[in-house]
């Protein structure tokens, strides 16, 4: 190794008042190799050689990250430092983009690269182009931390969860198209549910470029449903290590699997593999063929339960046509109908007859009704000629009483007392007559009530003969005969044309059935 300062040989005197005098010791510093001064690029390449030849070609260091910068370059610098010391790093954008982490100061790192000198700034710096953290492994920390971001957004909220159809028309698969994975989920669907279409979006589902092929499948898969009819998207491949399942773990298909416009059923690895993608789809199935099971109904179990259906619906059918049957000849041998009008013909008569005793109730109330009010109207006569007597015996004998008084304070007690006779008089008259005509229109009302009128208008009529006399019966007519129908508004005038044919009730047999039952 080259010594660049050696204090042995250095010649001359050192004490502080030779340097202060400003005599060039340069020479002696650099020795005899160097005559004339180094600029400063020779001795940061200087320093650089002896750098790159003394150190080792790789170098781990451990230590935490601070003064991170993270620039649009993609470029990574920070510095490792320890208790007692520090070293700028730099780890440039093809190495940082292999990181699955996120950086940040205070994190305990393993970082691997070469030691060398930026000489742009002469200062020694470690070239990192492999970093790892300290105590965890790289992918987990990486999970660990999307993770938690993602959860903090709302990614895995399950009310965001939307749900599967039930009978899926068109079904979207995102996996490779040589891998086994595919083979189980075309083989479950077929057996399942072979009615349902199977769009195969195939991708690289391994490996770095994995990645943006998976998310842009899904997008393509959301941006085409509607046109292709897609209701259902299984994403998913079969098992391997968490480095082979990891394109499930990135930022970018977790993001495309949320933003998707129909339900997502992901299917990745076993069903010990748990990815990002799992947490952020609607549905999680543990493996590809499950993933399938979980999209489609059981097109067998369906079919067996519509078979179980159809034969309960024929045996119903079959039930109530024996019963419409039954039914039908019970009516066809009742007596209503071998002669309907019989039934309606007694009910008439029923009619008839609660009509007479309606009307002749009404005529005996209505008779009633007016000798009670004969009887108040003379009661009421009487009683006002009775006060009228009295008034007057008072008024002759308060005349005789003032036959022996002065004549003048006989004219004005008469006057006073004929005026007191005549108010009094007034009164009594005025409230008998009002007492009088409330109770005669409290009569009159019952007998509007009862007056068979009132039936009229609710479309019934009497009938009468030519003197007036109402029929009940229509045997009492003859051919020829004049009547009279009253009805609510008018009457009408009308000639019997004959006589009425014999009337011959006849009940139904008591043990024979009849569509009114027992009347």
């Amino acid at each position: 190794m080259a010594i660049l300062f050696d204090p042995n040989r250095a010649k001359g005197p050192t004490d502080d008042a030779d340097v202060t005098g400003g005599r060039d010791v340069t020479g002696q510093f650099v020795g005899a190799r160097a005559a004339e001064p180094l600029t400063v690029s020779a001795l940061v390449a200087e320093v650089r050689r002896v750098v790159s030849e003394g150190m080792p070609r790789r170098v781990a260091v451990v230590g935490q990250i601070s003064n991170l910068s993270q620039p649009a370059s993609g470029h990574v610098y920070f510095s490792l430092k320890d208790a007692s010391a520090q070293i700028p790093a730099a780890m440039f954008r093809q190495a940082a983009s292999k990181v699955k982490f996120a950086l940040e100061n205070g994190m305990e790192v393993v970082a691997e690269g070469r030691m060398d000198v930026y000489e742009a700034q002469g200062k020694l710096q470690l070239y990192v182009d492999r970093l790892a953290p300290r105590g965890a492994g790289a992918l987990e920390l990486a999970f660990r931390q999307l993770v938690a971001r993602l959860e903090a957004e709302g990614l895995f909220d399950p009310a965001r969860k939307r749900p599967i159809p039930r009978y899926p028309r068109v079904i979207g698969v995102v996996t490779s198209p040589t891998g086994a994975a595919i083979r189980d989920i075309r083989r479950t669907l077929g057996r399942r549910w072979p009615s349902a279409t199977v769009y195969l979006i195939g991708v690289p589902v391994q490996g770095d470029a994995a990645t943006p092929q998976i998310a842009r499948a899904i997008r393509a898969a959301s941006a085409n449903a509607a046109r292709l009819g897609i209701d259902t998207l299984i994403v998913g491949r079969g098992g391997g290590s968490l480095e082979d399942l990891w394109c499930f773990n990135e930022e970018a298909v977790a993001r495309a699997i949320a933003a998707c416009g129909v339900p997502v059923i992901s299917g990745v690895g076993h069903e010990t593999d748990t990815t990002i993608a799992d947490m952020v789809a609607d549905l999680r199935a543990a493996t590809p063929t499950a993933a399938a099971v979980l999209a489609t109904p059981d097109g067998q179990a369906l079919r067996a339960g519509l078979l179980e259906q159809r034969s309960r619906l024929d045996r119903m059918i079959r039930t109530l046509a024996a019963q419409g049957r039954t039914a039908l000849r019970l009516v066809q041998r009742s007596e209503f109908f071998r002669n309907p009008l019989h039934r309606v013909q007694a009910f008439s008569q029923r009619v008839d007859d609660a009509g007479a005793a309606m009307r002749s109730a009404l005529l005996g109330r209505a008779a009633a009704a007016a000798r009670t009010l004969a009887e108040l109207t003379g009661a009421l006569r009487w009683n006002l000629g009775g006060q009228a007597k009295r008034r007057g015996d008072q008024l002759a004998r308060a005349a005789a009483r003032l036959a022996g008084a002065h004549p003048r304070h006989r004219v004005r007690l008469t006057r006073q007392s004929l005026s007191t006779l005549q108010r009094q008089l007034e009164l009594l008259t005025r409230g008998a007559l009002r007492a009088a005509v409330v109770e005669l229109k409290r009569y009159e009302r019952t007998l509007e009530a009862l007056s068979y009128r009132n039936v009229l208008a609710r479309g019934f009529s009497v009938t009468r003969d030519a003197k007036g006399q109402i029929l009940r019966d229509a045997a009492a007519v003859h051919g020829g005969q004049r009547i009279r129908t009253e009805l609510a508004a008018g009457e009408i005038r009308s000639v019997v044309e004959g006589p009425p044919p014999p009337r011959t009730p006849k009940s139904p047999p008591p043990d024979q059935p009849t569509l009114f039952g027992d009347v």
